[in-house]
């Protein structure tokens, strides 16, 4: 909001004079009331006037799950829909969930179950406004070195192991898998550690196994790391992995920067599901790994469209997990959908 202000009359200044200064005055609070608000909220999205393009502050990874996001501004199609994307790097969907709500960030990349917890627990009332990416056998794997004490997923039990956020799909995929071969999950501990550092603690030591996604299983496998079960297998089979959100005042107050933003992705989703080449020549850029280990990556799947059907899934693990209170999530009530006309 602004404050007007008022002009102090100066000792010797004539009327004339203090009349110029104030209309000039209240010129300039009339153009910013009338062309500055934009200023005045961090929340919405910030409209370039020289270019006439609208800035998105976007959260992500360097994961293989955002090689669309890349895509979409390599190829100009987020310029096309008049959107300036600045991104800044987060370890998670935990962290970047914060950042929405103070404002410094508009949209994230995080985790569905990271997600779908703020928005059941009233923390950030979340907006879903695009998928990212889902799982395939051989994406997110519980890595261990095979001259350790663990052989088999029953020696996980009393020891360490690494997950990048806890609580999160990253862990829940994990104990799902765990428990279905019979171990005691109860007595396993998890602790939080960042996708990169994962296969140099595996090479040293520091934990027993770690959850690990790509291109950081490929890294892992370089130092001799062995896959000692596949999360996403059996009854995880599929599962959507990620997405990218915003809160629903940002929708609310943008919503045509949020349709054109999905829309956006939509077409760089499909392009990168069809064209492995194209993600491959992406990864040594943003991922920092070398072109070599790019082609060695397992890559997902790159939905082009955001389906309430298919995150039930994740409700479902995270019912089955004590995270969520049965029958009580409504997926639907997270999924942002465009201004009638810009589907």
């Amino acid at each position: 909001m602004l404050t007007m202000v008022r002009p102090v009359v100066q000792a010797g200044r004539s009327g004339r004079s203090l009349t110029r200064s104030a209309l000039a005055l209240a010129a300039g609070i009339g153009l910013l009331l009338t062309s500055g608000c934009g200023l005045l909220s961090g929340s919405e999205g910030s409209e370039d006037t020289e270019s006439g393009m609208t800035t998105i502050n976007l959260g992500t990874m360097p994961a293989v799950d955002v090689a669309p996001l890349h895509l979409a501004k390599e190829k100009g199609y987020f310029a096309e829909e008049g959107l300036k994307i600045n991104t800044s790097t987060i370890a998670g969907g935990a962290q970047g969930i914060p950042k929405l709500a103070s404002g410094e960030l508009d949209i994230t990349f995080g985790n569905w179950v990271s997600f779908i917890r703020a928005k059941q627990e009233g923390k950030v009332d979340i907006k879903a406004v695009s998928d990212a990416y889902q799982a395939r056998k051989g994406t997110f794997l519980l890595m261990h070195m095979p001259d350790s004490a663990v052989q088999q997923p029953a020696d996980l039990e009393g020891k360490k192991v690494a997950v990048n956020t806890r609580a999160n799909l990253n862990e829940l995929t994990a104990v799902s898998a765990l428990k279905t071969r019979g171990v005691d999950t109860s007595k396993i501990e998890f602790v939080t550690m960042d996708f990169p550092d994962m296969p140099a603690a595996l090479d040293r030591g520091d934990v027993a196994a770690a959850s690990v996604i790509e291109p950081f299983i490929s890294r892992a496998n370089q130092l001799g790391a062995k896959t000692l079960l596949d999360q996403t297998a059996g009854p995880t089979a599929n599962m959507p992995i990620a997405g990218y959100a915003a809160t629903s005042e940002w929708t609310e107050q943008n919503p045509d920067a949020a349709a054109k933003f999905q829309k956006a992705m939509s077409k760089a989703q499909g392009e990168a599901n069809g064209d492995r080449n194209a993600v491959e020549e992406l990864l040594p850029d943003y991922t920092k790994i070398e072109p070599k280990t790019a082609s060695l990556v397992t890559i997902g799947t790159y939905p082009s469209t955001l389906e309430a059907s298919r995150l039930k899934s994740v409700v479902s693990l995270m019912e089955n997990n004590g995270e969520l209170p049965p029958n009580e999530f409504d997926i639907n009530s997270m999924l942002f959908q465009p201004p009638k006309g810009d589907e």
